[in-house]
């Protein structure tokens, strides 16, 4: 990891409010309430005037995004992160409308009936799970 990535995960921004997280051009805030995965988008655009679920492209950023779970939940949390294949299954799309990657989710998918996106923790952990199951859920907006 370069001196450059090392400083993007340590980094807290002035420009993200109290309690948030900067990594790279967003601040990230986990919430530990529990709510399904649709009801997680209400408070996180409302609330963040456009943010929306954290959606998560390197395992870097993905490492960092743990550290912030760990540290609200002290320990490693099953997660809602922002992607969901309900419109095509395996097509995975970000609720920020940024980029799709392989992130290797749906591998334990059942009768195609999980649709959303969880963080599980390890390396690179995502995982497709039943939207209706209560999580807390992590946010960003941009900077």
């Amino acid at each position: 990891m370069g001196a450059k990535e090392k400083r993007e995960l340590q980094s807290r921004s002035s420009s993200c409010p109290p309690g948030w997280h900067r990594y790279g051009t967003h601040c990230y805030y986990y919430f530990p309430i529990l709510a399904n995965w649709p009801e997680t988008e209400v408070p996180v655009n409302s609330l963040l005037f456009g943010g929306n679920l954290a959606s998560v492209h390197s395992l870097s950023q993905y490492n960092f995004l743990q550290s912030v779970i760990q540290s609200g939940a002290n320990r490693a949390q099953r997660t809602w992160i922002g992607a969901n294949d309900a419109i095509k299954e395996g097509h995975w799309l970000w609720s920020d409308g940024s980029s799709n990657h392989d992130h290797g989710a749906g591998s334990d998918n059942t009768n195609g009936r999980e649709h959303c996106m969880e963080m599980i923790g390890g390396d690179f952990g995502q995982n497709d799970a039943a939207c209706w199951t209560q999580l807390p859920f992590m946010c960003s907006r941009k900077l």
